[in-house]
């Protein structure tokens, strides 16, 4: 598998150009079919194009993320080697494998908090937090079946995780230090992250680094490492405060 990715936003047209470069330069390039998170399949031979359809389709209320943000409406390129020069100002972010393990995760009391902090009441979407009957059939059978959620495991258990993870990377409540900047970093296992393209791809908050962790889905269908933290680098990253340890920055 690839381990470092370059990642692209472009309006339709310049996704055009870009595709025709790619196929001129003999890389293949082909469309996510079921979720964005297929665009981690890409390699050295194989570009991954993710339309706007994408995030309306399987995933659609996780999909609101993308179309809140800034993005909506463009194209998204991923691949294994940058684009020639022209189109560097489409080259968003890059993602690679990180080594970073935190000392410890917050407690669900933390979780709590963290999902009550404003930046994150104001700043989700209005449609994420609509779960209907169908999210919880379909969690249930699809994480079961993968082997991330245990008898007894369900939709409201991990519901917390999944809101929380997104908090943090809005109000970056738990950080560690990464070269003086402060870097937000998913705050539980992947068994309760959910949509983690939106900060795979720097949907959301564009402008920090980001350490994320994989949902299952992005592990199943889109062959991301599980246990693994990937680092997220926006290519004129906002810089922040020099920060201690993960927990010393927790509050």
């Amino acid at each position: 598998m690839t381990t470092e990715f370059n990642i692209y936003w472009l309006p339709e047209p310049d996704c055009r150009r870009a595709v025709a470069e790619l196929r001129r330069g003999g890389i293949t390039v082909t469309g996510a079919l079921l979720t964005p998170c297929q665009a981690l399949k890409a390699s050295h031979g194989t570009a991954i194009h993710v339309p706007p359809a994408i995030w309306r389709d399987m995933c659609s209320r996780q999909g609101s993320w993308y179309r809140k943000s800034g993005r909506a409406g463009q194209h998204m390129l991923v691949t294994a080697a940058p684009l020639p020069g022209e189109f560097e100002a489409f080259r968003d972010a890059v993602l690679s494998v990180s080594g970073f393990r935190p000392d410890s995760l917050p407690t669900d009391a933390e979780l709590h908090r963290l999902v009550a902090a404003p930046e994150y009441r104001n700043g989700k979407p209005a449609d994420w937090e609509k779960v209907k009957r169908w999210d919880s059939w379909l969690f249930k059978a699809f994480f079961t079946v993968t082997g991330f959620w245990r008898r007894g495991d369900n939709l409201a258990r991990h519901w917390l995780g999944h809101r929380a993870n997104h908090a943090n990377f809005l109000a970056r409540r738990f950080t560690t230090e990464i070269d003086g900047e402060a870097v937000a970093y998913s705050v539980t296992e992947n068994a309760r992250v959910c949509s983690s393209c939106a900060e795979f791809f720097n949907v959301v908050a564009p402008k920090d680094r980001k350490l994320v962790r994989a949902c299952p889905g992005s592990v199943t269908i889109g062959g991301a490492q599980r246990d693994v933290y990937y680092d997220v680098r926006p290519r004129s990253p906002a810089r922040a405060a020099p920060a201690g340890r993960a927990q010393d920055r927790a509050r």
